[in-house]
């Protein structure tokens, strides 16, 4: 006699599940069939105020308690065959999971992912209000990260998942506070309690970039919102207060292989430490102190350098004889050409 398969019906489910969420928000769902099936469910394209957005994306969906850990609150399935199909996918391609306890499912970039992870047989990532994919995020959160737009979240939303324990959550909140609501003192304060409280290795690197709107740089990009004269001064005030720990901190945060150069992260913490007011005499501390990484040592010297010129040369010169090759390739380099610019 024949059956039906539970794995089936929960599968259903989840094509079901993704197809509401989808429809009800006005965008269109086309299923593809299980016989020409690949490693692709559906395509989805979105539609907004009834007007087409021409923007596709492939998905994967699955369904069901098998690829959900409720302890670790996590999706995880395998990549299978599938790695290379999604990886070169002329479209953008994310997984889907739904996880019917949670009446919700949660969504991953796949391409992005995959480069991410080259190595990984399991596609794996934490369900968050972040990734959350259901009709009352569908608008909010999730199109506005297919389109690469700012997240529709209110301002006592964004503060909420800024104060979560989840990364994903807090830095969604905090780029929705930064972005929607910059004059706010209130959201400056945040962004700097969050830089000291929290571990280098749990900081956004993206959180440099923000605080890099203060002082500016050639390579910030301004759009929607700013922050006004007053909050400037504000943040500024704030940035005064900076002493040795801090510089540190921001210093850490450099690519050691990419240093400091145009489009760098390098280039936000150079821009914040250089309007230190008391910013030499720091670095200067930095360079002399023999227990900190060389490569930010060499990162605090660079900076001085581009500040002072030739008067930077002693504490190259200090650096040098710690074992920096780099120092005295700037010795060199002031030199010749009496200081330095990175960014020209």
């Amino acid at each position: 006699m024949p059956t039906y398969k539970r794995t089936a019906i929960t599968s259903k489910e989840g094509i079901n599940f993704v197809r509401s969420v989808v429809e009800s928000g006005g965008s269109l769902f086309i299923k593809i069939e299980q016989e020409n099936d690949l490693g692709i469910d559906a395509l989805l394209e979105f539609i907004r105020d009834e007007t087409p957005l021409n923007k596709q994306i492939a998905v994967q969906i699955k369904s069901g308690a098998t690829y959900y850990s409720t302890d670790a609150e996590e999706c995880a399935f395998p990549t299978g065959n599938h790695r290379t199909y999604w990886s070169s996918h002329p479209l953008p391609v994310f997984g889907i999971v739904f996880v019917p306890a949670r009446k919700a499912a949660f969504w991953v970039d796949l391409k992005r992912y995959l480069k991410g992870n080259p190595q990984a047989t399991t596609v794996r990532f934490p369900a968050t209000q972040a990734n959350k994919f259901a009709c009352d995020t569908f608008a909010s959160l999730f199109l506005p990260a297919i389109l690469g737009e700012i997240p529709q979240l209110t301002y006592e939303e964004a503060v909420h998942l800024a104060d979560s324990h989840r990364p994903s959550e807090t830095y969604l909140g905090l780029l929705v506070l930064f972005r929607r609501f910059p004059d706010d003192k209130a959201v400056w304060d945040r962004l700097l309690h969050f830089f000291k409280t929290q571990p280098v290795e749990d900081i956004p690197l993206m959180w440099v970039y923000w605080l890099a709107h203060i002082p500016g740089h050639g390579d910030i990009l301004y759009y929607g919102k700013t922050p006004s004269p007053e909050i400037r001064a504000y943040v500024r005030a704030q940035f005064a207060q900076f002493g040795f720990t801090e510089v540190v901190k921001l210093l850490s945060m450099i690519d050691p292989e990419s240093q400091i150069g145009r489009g760098t992260v390098g280039q936000s913490v150079e821009a914040i430490v250089s309007s230190l007011p008391g910013a030499a005499a720091v670095l200067r501390r930095v360079i002399a102190t023999d227990d900190l990484p060389m490569s930010l040592r060499e990162s605090a010297a660079l900076i001085l350098a581009m500040n002072e010129g030739t008067d930077a040369e002693p504490n190259l010169l200090q650096l040098q004889k710690s074992g920096s090759w780099y120092a005295g390739e700037m010795l060199q380099y002031l030199k010749e050409h009496s200081g330095i610019n990175p960014y020209a």
